[in-house]
């Protein structure tokens, strides 16, 4: 009974592994290559992102920050994103990822971005 004792629970270790791998390649960061238009809270502004991604790497170009405006390099990490401007002098706290929304704080004020179009 012991042999079997140790083989079922062997079966059941392999099985569990199996099983979190799966989990664990389905919470993947997201990917973020598209473009993006978002708005202030107040509504005050609209910015334009267009982004690629590869790995979790992120380049791209935003339009309406102000003296922002230009160049954008970012990593992804989970389902946050941190964007770097004027080659890595200003950034952006971690904004949150979900589905086809980007929000958080941009220069200041809350945004929220909406996924507009893909590209490949």
């Amino acid at each position: 009974m012991t042999h079997l004792m140790k083989r079922t629970l062997l079966l059941y270790l392999g099985l569990s592994l199996v099983v979190l791998a799966g989990y664990a390649s389905a919470q993947s960061s997201p990917d973020v290559t598209g473009t993006w238009v978002g708005s202030t809270l107040r509504g005050a502004a609209t910015y334009t992102m267009v982004l690629q991604q590869t790995g979790n790497r992120v380049t791209g170009t935003i339009t309406g920050a102000g003296t922002d405006d230009g160049r954008v390099e970012g990593l992804v990490n989970g389902n946050t994103i941190r964007l770097w401007f004027d080659q890595r002098e200003d950034d952006t706290p971690a904004l949150s990822i979900k589905g086809n929304e980007i929000t958080g704080m941009l220069s200041g004020t809350e945004i929220t971005f909406r996924r507009v179009g893909r590209t490949s």
